[in-house]
């Protein structure tokens, strides 16, 4: 028979995974060209099954040998556009926030040496470009609003609950921002990093 003894004892004695599935890091590149400060985007490779095409900077999930958040943002600049860790200088970091979809997310700002000699990983990234920092200060973004909803799937047991609703039902809505510089359209957590990104320095200027 279970007792309040036996179930402290389970969980005092269970060694529980460290929960990381859903926290992840990007970093915000600085690189300056032509004299100007400009932020560094990768597009997604459209052979990608999440978000193929999109623009974002580059970033991940945190692993199990990630001593920090600021550790993934680095090695995973590293890994997915080959810039050696040694040239990647971490000014400071944004505070951390929910995504949408619930995944934790801290973003760090930092500054890469040069472009010069981009090792890109294909499976992963199709293409980089840069946008002069004072463009995004000059140009505010668009706003849309996203609904998000859930509705019943055909296992769901209606003779348990009979008055739940089988249709789509509104649970919250968030904004959406897009940034258009010339062909690429900037959208989403990217286009949410950037305005909390221009917001703290126009802020603290």
């Amino acid at each position: 028979m279970i007792s309040i003894e036996k179930i402290a004892y389970i969980l005092k004695n269970t060694n529980f995974q460290k929960e990381i599935n859903h926290k992840a890091a990007i970093l915000i590149p600085i690189v300056e060209i032509d004299d100007q400060l400009q932020l560094l985007f990768q597009i997604r490779s459209k052979t990608l099954k999440w978000q193929p095409g999109d623009i974002c900077f580059p970033g991940g999930k945190v692993e199990k040998n990630d001593l920090t958040p600021q550790d993934t943002a680095i090695r995973e600049t590293n890994e997915e556009l080959g810039i050696n860790t040694n040239q990647i200088t971490i000014l400071g970091q944004l505070p951390k926030f929910i995504a949408s979809l619930g995944m934790l997310i801290y973003p760090f700002v930092g500054k890469i040496d040069s472009i010069n000699n981009l090792q890109l990983n294909t499976d992963e990234v199709e293409d980089i470009f840069t946008v002069p920092i004072q463009w995004f200060i000059n140009n505010s973004p668009k706003q849309a609003t996203m609904l998000v909803g859930h509705k019943p799937a055909n296992d769901f047991p209606f003779d348990l609950l009979p008055n739940r609703s089988t249709d789509w039902q509104k649970r919250s809505e968030h904004r959406v921002y897009f940034y258009q510089f010339h062909n690429h359209v900037i959208w989403g957590l990217t286009a949410q990093i950037i305005q909390n990104f221009i917001q703290t320095i126009n802020t603290n200027r």
